[in-house]
Formats: structure tokens, sequence, C-alpha cells
């Protein structure tokens, strides 16, 4: 392919990176898949709002107090790795480890101060202070966690980043079973926190292999270094926040009108849509941003690399879509029990946000890379407040059903606003051929959509089946003939050998 000989990355390594990360995040599901089955039949979906409310708080203190450095410090490790700047590149770690103790600190801080109010704010009462004094150490430990693998990621140490993830896991359901099994919902907190400290250990373990020279920094110089870091990092983490605490007031909603058994639906649909189908998300990611990051002062080659890796994520993602949405109701009986087939009416539309945010997220990427962050902070606000405004509303109005339509809708306002808002600064857009397999990928999604709702009996396996071997043969062939990946010939290659 005359596109593929281009500068920049090849279409291959593309797809090597995203099934590296691929198979981790498909190892990382199917063990998320396994745990949160035992959970909803150890713990029930009390036991699942329970978790997903004390999740919600952990995710929304460690996004305050982490100040973002996690996510900032990808890309000036990513920058200095390109420039193969050892010095700068030393040092940026070593800031980085220093920053990482005093951000752990003020996460356990923050949390052990307002544990009173925290008790009081999830559950309308007292008697969970303890529990948040405990989780206050989770979220200390989550946030070193974090940032240490986002040193991993800045250097583009894939194998060690996909082998932390996956110890990470395989850890985090080893400890879940027993808990679980002898002591209920009271076992919940206990897992948080081994996992926690478990997880840190193998991040370290491999952080430590990462050649580069120490460099002893007192508080002001290290305060100097970091600053830019920070300053990002604040600007990114107020974006977080404002999702994490837009899902906080969301959750306590739901609980005050619908009860626990809804909370827990509405976490187990959020959890099927952002962490199940978002595998692809993740694995695209994790090398993308990185790679945009080196060479962020090139617009061109942004654009390059924003098509690539959507195009990318449509062909690998068709497939999957397709088979998910024509199989909805059967999948959410694995992975959870008969309790929660209320979350179909929440996924059938949800999922078509993952769909849209699978390249969408690649767009606001570029204003993480060029450092604008505040208008990444201005479109957050528009977007976060619509958010709570729909979720509030159409939950009212349609229950699960209502907040799955709040998701369709703004991922339709983000990605709007970021292909518009990146367009008119950088002329960033994508390219035609982007454009025709979207159309043909969306096509096909409406139609899965459409069996699933509207066929039954034997036509529904038949269609289904047909459906999903057109969405096959579509993406093997946008594969060989448009990206130059032969996936038939490869795996022809391997058997041979």
């Amino acid at each position: 392919m005359e596109e593929q000989k281009q500068g920049g990355t090849s279409y291959g390594n593309i797809f090597k990176t995203t099934f590296l990360f691929g198979f981790v995040q498909v190892f990382r599901a199917v063990i998320s898949i396994v745990k949160n089955k035992l959970a909803a039949i150890l713990i029930g979906a009390e036991g699942m709002g329970v978790l997903g409310i004390y999740n919600t708080v952990i995710q929304l203190v460690q996004t305050g107090a982490g100040l973002g450095v996690n996510q900032s410090a990808v890309r000036d490790v990513s920058e200095a790795r390109g420039a193969e700047d050892h010095s700068r590149f030393s040092t940026i770690i070593s800031v980085v480890n220093k920053v990482i103790l005093y951000t752990g600190l003020l996460g356990c801080f923050v949390t052990l101060c307002l544990s009173y109010w925290i008790s009081g704010w999830t559950f309308g009462d007292h008697a969970h202070i303890v529990v948040y004094c405990i989780i206050a150490l989770v979220i200390g430990l989550n946030i070193i966690n974090e940032t240490k693998q986002a040193i991993l990621k800045g250097m583009r140490q894939l194998r060690s980043l996909a082998k932390a993830s996956m110890i990470g896991s395989v850890i985090s359901l080893i400890t879940t079973l027993p808990l679980y099994y002898f002591f209920g919902k009271d076992g919940i907190v206990p897992e948080l926190l081994i996992a926690s400290i478990l997880a840190v250990i193998v991040s370290e373990y491999y952080v430590r292999k990462v050649e580069y020279t120490k460099v002893r920094l007192g508080f002001k110089e290290t305060w100097r270094h970091a600053s830019p870091m920070i300053h990002m990092g604040t600007a990114l983490m107020a974006v977080t926040f404002l999702q994490t605490i837009v899902a906080f007031i969301v959750n306590a909603f739901i609980r005050s009108k619908g009860g626990l058994a809804d909370v827990g639906f509405y976490s187990a649909g959020t959890t099927i849509t952002n962490a199940y189908f978002g595998v692809i998300i993740t694995a695209l990611m994790t090398d993308y941003y990185p790679r945009i990051a080196a060479v962020n002062k090139d617009n061109n080659a942004l654009q390059d690399e924003l098509n690539k890796q959507s195009l990318v994520s449509l062909v690998l993602c068709c497939p999957l879509f397709v088979l998910f949405m024509t199989l909805l109701p059967l999948f959410i009986k694995i992975l959870y029990t008969d309790e929660f087939l209320p979350v179909v009416d929440f996924v059938k539309w949800s999922i078509y946000f993952t769909l849209i945010t699978l390249v969408s997220n690649q767009v606001d990427m570029i204003l993480v890379a060029k450092f604008q962050t505040r208008i990444m902070l201005v479109l957050s606000v528009i977007v976060r407040v619509l958010q709570l405004l729909l979720s509030l509303v159409l939950y009212s109005l349609w229950g699960l059903e209502g907040l799955g339509v709040t998701y369709l809708i703004l991922g339709i306002l983000h990605m709007v606003l970021m292909c518009t808002v990146v367009y008119m600064r950088y002329h960033i857009r994508f390219n035609s051929l982007f454009v025709k397999i979207a159309i043909i990928v969306l096509a096909l999604a409406v139609s899965a959509s459409f069996i699933q709702a509207k066929v039954v009996g034997i036509r529904y396996y038949f269609l289904s089946c047909i459906l999903l071997v057109i969405a096959s043969l579509f993406s093997l062939y946008v594969s060989k003939i448009k990206l130059g990946v032969d996936f038939i010939g490869i795996l022809k290659t391997k058997i041979k050998k």
C-alpha cells in the first residue's frame, strides 16, 4: 500500500501493538467476567451496588488527588524519549517517582478527612466511616500504581506494561474468590486493599527495570521540574474529575429513586460498555498517545496517525460489535445472572457510545498532545453538564433505558465537538477512506440492533450469523486491500510453521 509506506507508523505496527494489548485486555476482560460473575452470585445485585459506590468514590478522590500526573507523565516521558535526551528523560522519571509519593499521601489524607461526610453522602448514614478510612489507603496505593504504569507507557515498555496489567488482574481474581465466599459483602473492602498493595509491588518491579540515571532532587527543584507536568495534569484531572463527580451524583440519584439494585444494574451496564467492549479502546490508546505526543508539533504527522489509528479501530471493532449486539441478552446471562437482564435496556443504547468514543477519543488526544488544556476543560464542562441533566431527566422518565439514551447523545455530541475544534485549529480531519468505512460500519451496527430488537426464533439466529459473516469479511477485505495487512495470509504462514 502506498499510504502504508509513507512516513509515520505503519498499519502493520499498529495492528501488532493493538493485538498485544488486545490480548492483554481480553485476558483482563475474561478475568473481570469471572470476577463479576462470582460477585453477582456471592454478593448479589445489592452487593454489586455497594461495590459500585465504593469504586465511584475511589475514582473520584483518586482523580482529584492524583493531579493528573499519571496522564501528563506519559507525554513528558514520551517526548523526552523521542528526542533521545537521556538527561531530561532521567530527570523526568526521577521527578515522577517523587511526585507520586506526595499525590498518594494527598489522596489518603483527603479521604481520611472527608470519611464522615462521604459516608453520609453515599449511604445516608455514618456507619461506613471506618470503611472509608481503609479505602483511603486503597486510593493512595492506586495513585502510585497508575503513575508507575504511566512511566512504562511513556517509555513504550509495552511488554512490561502488559505483564504488569495481566498479573494485577490475576491477583484481583485470586483475592476476590475467598473473601466474597467467606465474608460476602464484608469482603469487598479487604479485597480492594489487598489487590491494591500487590498491584503496586508488581508495577514497581517493572519500573525498576527501566534504564535511567537517578537524579537527586530537593523539594524546590522537584517542584520546578514538576510544575509544567502538574499544570497539564491538573487540567486533565479536572476533565476526569468532572466525569467522575457526575457519575457520583448519578449513582446517588439512582440509589434515592430506584434503590441499590438499580445502582447495581447501572454499574453492571457501564462495566459492559466501558470494560468488556472497551478492550479495543484501551488496547488502541495505550500506544497511540505516546506516538502522537512524540510528534505533537507536526500536524501532518498527527493527521496521518489519527486516520491510521481510526481505521484500525473500525476494522477491529466491526465484527465484535455485531456479535455483541445480536447476542446481548445471552451475554448478560453469561456475564452475570438472569437477575441482571434489565441491563439490556441500558446497554442496547449505550453500546453506540462506545463505538463512537472508539474514534472520538483519538481526536481529543490530539488536544492533550498539543497541551490545549483550557479548550479541553471548556468542552468537558459542556459535555458533563449535559450528561448530568440528561441522566437525571431521562432516568426519571424511562429508567435504565433513559440512561442508555443519554450515553448515545453524549457520544454524538463529543464526536462533533472534538472534530470541529481540532479541524478549526489545526486543519486535522478524517480522510475520505475513513468516512466511507465508518458509514458501512454504522449500517452494520444498526442492522445488528434491528435484529436484536425485532427478530425472534430461528430467523434471529440465522440473520445474526449472516450479519456476523458479512462484518467479518468486510473487516478482512478492508485490512487486506486498503490497509495492506492480510490476516488470512499471516494465519496460513503461522500454520505452516
